[in-house]
């Protein structure tokens, strides 16, 4: 949305969304110890202390779980008059035993000091995510999805501001949601995912607004074997439409994905579609892979890639710790098309682009170095590794400029300010036929938050 600015001040960490590739099972060192978090600004102090002032008692700000505003505070024009409010969320600490009440608060900036104009309570425990939508008044909506942490249940309210206290239009119960213009007339639509009457199957629900509310103007089926979904975006198909693609579970131990689109007909209007579910013929697709690949925009195309996991040389379902390799899917034309392969490693925010005579030959393991990957030519046997081809590893800049580190490494790449580097270094060693150079692995090294 224009002139929208999210104050975040939690730790850069929360930049990484550990959920969106889990390409490995790799319990290992997180980022977050590594990255001193930030401080906080002049403004976000300024508007805390209000905050307080007006409130009258201890709080505890509470941070949206999901989305791309995930501070406590969210400052923006609700009104269209000279000057911007800010949403802050919180909860009371007076209360002990049980669970507090979730507030939203507006504050307006008045004679350069911010003044609390609106309070409301909010149903649910914890605030799943917060959108600001175009729907062309003239003024955002603020559209907020809560979560009851004890059954799962989530709850989607939408509000408008009159300047003074913030109206609810629309309340709708879902599994999943998310705010997009899927229908490209530039203002933004709700297509939210809930259970049908007897909780067996679901459909997917197109929200518009008109006449001051919210309108449910068309539903798609959804695949029926698909239990619960745990991550929806937007995007868009090789073609160039607009999609919505969910990732879900098939029981508890296989995950797949489903892909909504939008279809225009021929006097105007449109309707949701489910692209990879069709109830007379389902189909399988190579997509279907263990817990903890998700889909992903691996080059920023807006063009969403589909992960299927396979496992690398050496590996077997049966071990207790196992790597995969991630082969990236675009759909186009009612099937997946293999874009190329990776391997992902979730914990240390980054993914690498296997060269493809790489693939069937090369395996990964971990080293004896924390946050270290060797990569190398596989070989059957007692000692797998016939040749090390590369050398990944995370670590403190600190560390690299004290010297901790061989001059056999280099740098690819960094993160969190430059706080933290990523190092590669290849063996004189490495098998001349599958042997490539740092240059290439810079090309073939992506973060992906």
């Amino acid at each position: 949305m224009k002139n929208v600015r999210s104050v975040c001040f939690r730790s850069l960490a929360v930049l990484l969304i550990c959920w969106m590739l889990g390409g490995c099972a790799m319990p290992q060192s997180s980022i977050d110890s590594l990255l001193a978090p930030p401080r906080l600004n002049d403004e976000q102090n300024e508007i805390y202390s209000a905050l307080v002032r007006e409130t009258s008692t201890d709080i505890r700000l509470l941070y949206p779980q999901k989305g791309t505003n995930r501070s406590a505070f969210l400052i923006t024009n609700l009104d269209a008059e000279a000057t911007a409010e800010a949403l802050v969320f919180y909860q009371s600490t007076a209360v002990t035993n049980v669970a507090a009440t979730i507030h939203l608060n507006v504050l307006d900036k008045q004679d350069d000091r911010w003044v609390s104009v609106n309070d409301i309570s909010l149903d649910g425990s914890q605030v799943e995510d917060v959108n600001l939508m175009n729907v062309g008044t003239g003024s955002p909506m603020v559209a907020v999805g809560l979560n009851y942490a004890s059954d799962g249940a989530s709850l989607l309210k939408i509000f408008s501001f009159n300047g003074k206290t913030l109206d609810e239009i629309c309340s709708e119960s879902y599994q999943t949601k998310i705010v997009y213009d899927i229908d490209s007339d530039d203002l933004d639509e709700v297509i939210l995912v809930s259970a049908l009457e007897g909780g067996l199957s679901m459909e997917a629900k197109l929200f518009t607004y008109g006449a001051g509310r919210f309108l449910k103007t068309s539903t798609a089926v959804m695949d029926p074997t698909i239990t619960r979904y745990v991550s929806i975006q937007s995007g868009y198909l090789k073609n160039g439409r607009k999609a919505i693609y969910l990732d879900g579970y098939r029981g508890s131990s296989l995950m797949t994905t489903e892909i909504l689109g939008y279809e225009k007909n021929a006097w105007g209007s449109g309707s949701l579609v489910n692209l990879t579910y069709n109830a007379a013929e389902p189909k399988r697709y190579p997509v279907e892979r263990p817990p903890g690949a998700y889909t992903y925009d691996t080059n920023n195309d807006s063009v969403m890639e589909v992960p299927g996991l396979t496992l690398m040389p050496g590996y077997t379902e049966d071990m207790t710790s196992v790597f995969y390799l991630t082969d990236w899917y675009n759909f186009l034309d009612g099937e997946f098309q293999r874009l190329k392969s990776s391997y992902v490693n979730s914990s240390q925010g980054y993914f690498f682009d296997f060269p493809e005579d790489w693939i069937g030959k090369v395996s990964v393991r971990k080293t004896s170095r924390a946050n270290e990957m060797l990569f190398y030519e596989y070989q059957e046997g007692e000692n797998p590794v016939k040749s090390e081809l590369l050398y990944i590893q995370m670590a403190k800049r600190s560390d690299w400029e004290a010297g901790k580190f061989d001059e056999e490494y280099q740098i690819i790449d960094s993160f969190g300010g430059g706080q933290i580097v990523y190092l590669a270094k290849i063996p004189d060693t490495a098998s001349y036929s599958l042997k490539i150079t740092i240059q290439n692995v810079k090309e073939r090294f992506h973060r992906y938050y």
